[in-house]
């Protein structure tokens, strides 16, 4: 079996960068600006603004993953450090 080695703090600090990434995303304003008028290039911006939407949506969704994916991962490597030490201390 292999053995994992990774740095909890390190990862915790990742998982914290990742966060603050996630809050700036969320605070950007990608609401579309009203504009009046008609016609392709109208039309045009319309759909650039929807689709800046979308990026912004799925992003803060990929962020969230991640940031949901690493915890656990943390949490996971956690919890078998406290099993490997109790394992040694009953040895």
């Amino acid at each position: 079996m292999k053995e994992i080695n990774a740095n909890i703090v390190a990862l915790s600090a990742k998982i914290q960068k990742l966060r603050e990434l996630k809050a700036k995303c969320e605070a950007i304003d990608v609401t579309a600006v009203t504009v009046s008028g008609s016609g392709q290039s109208i039309s045009n911006l319309t759909l650039i603004d929807q689709e800046y939407a979308l990026i912004k949506v799925e992003l803060t969704a990929l962020i969230d993953n991640s940031i949901g994916f690493f915890t656990n991962v943390r949490s996971s490597m956690v919890v078998a450090d406290k099993k490997a030490s109790g394992e040694i201390l009953l040895q």
